[in-house]
């Protein structure tokens, strides 16, 4: 059995089409392969229920492939780990606790910024919604589903949010094609911009997070390639375990595996087929 000090950074992916199977492997290595004593294990899940189950396997007695106990594990949602990595990367100063771009903060934003915008002929869609009298139920939930518009655009379309912040009103495609935006979304790129403008004029000292995901993800890998393999920045765990999640956007891919400098990366991903599928 392995030290905690013998635990070498690197990436390991490993694919099964029993979760069980993958609960196994998760648990016999972290048996043959233990941390140092209060050491915490970083397990990323796609949901609590999945977490709660692999707690209650950790918990097991011996006999059925657990441990008898479950101390010291953490679990965490992907996002929320990358937001975390963000700020012990690029340092706790320059990133804040909470984005202003989070879709919790998002959403009371988008409530104020709104009702005066309306009037404007490029906002005719979101004004048909709200109808000629809104009350603020209808407001809040425009202000919900545009928060959460925004939050999968920061995850999923980066490129899309720097083309607009560019003023380029156009979607990007995944070969670099740009096709204009049609009329009636012309008031996405616009409301994006009021967004931004609002933060920076709102919020005070030195926040790369007002760029949103996008501007700070970009901020970290220039970081990470800078940053040597030996110098692993405080506050990131030593081993990363994800566990049951078949896919992650890109940003989250790109965090573990500028991760993998310092850390050991281990992820379990369910592939539901019995078969190799580069044999197909």
């Amino acid at each position: 059995m392995k030290t905690g000090a013998d635990i070498p950074p690197g990436l390991i992916l490993v694919h099964g089409n029993r979760a069980e199977d993958l609960r196994e492997l998760l648990m016999a290595w972290v048996g043959r392969h233990p941390l140092a004593p209060l050491e915490y294990e970083t397990v990323l899940v796609q949901s609590n229920g999945i977490a709660q189950w692999l707690k209650l396997s950790m918990a097991a007695d011996g006999s059925e492939g657990g441990c008898g106990v479950a101390a010291g594990w953490v679990f965490s949602l992907p996002s929320r780990f990358v937001w975390q990595v963000y700020r012990a990367v690029l340092g706790r100063q320059a990133v804040p606790e909470i984005s202003p771009l989070d879709k919790s903060r998002l959403v009371w934003r988008l409530m104020r910024l709104l009702p005066g915008l309306m009037a404007e002929p490029l906002y005719a869609p979101l004004a048909h919604f709200l109808g000629e009298q809104p009350d603020l139920r209808k407001v809040f939930q425009l202000a919900e589903r545009l928060a959460d518009l925004f939050d999968q655009y920061q995850v999923y379309r980066a490129d899309w949010l720097e083309a607009w912040d560019r003023h380029q009103d156009v979607l990007l495609d995944a070969r670099g094609g740009a096709a204009p935006l049609a009329g009636e979304d012309r008031w996405q790129p616009d409301l994006w911009r009021r967004i931004q403008a609002d933060v920076l004029g709102n919020e005070s000292g030195d926040v790369t997070g007002a760029g949103g995901r996008a501007g700070v993800h970009g901020a970290f890998l220039a970081r990470a390639r800078a940053t040597p393999s030996e110098h692993r920045p405080p506050g990131l765990p030593r081993r990363v375990m994800v566990f049951g999640i078949s896919s992650l956007p890109r940003q989250s891919l790109e965090v573990l595996e500028a991760l993998s400098r310092w850390a050991q990366v281990l992820i379990c991903v369910p592939n539901p087929c019995e078969h190799y599928w580069a044999d197909i």
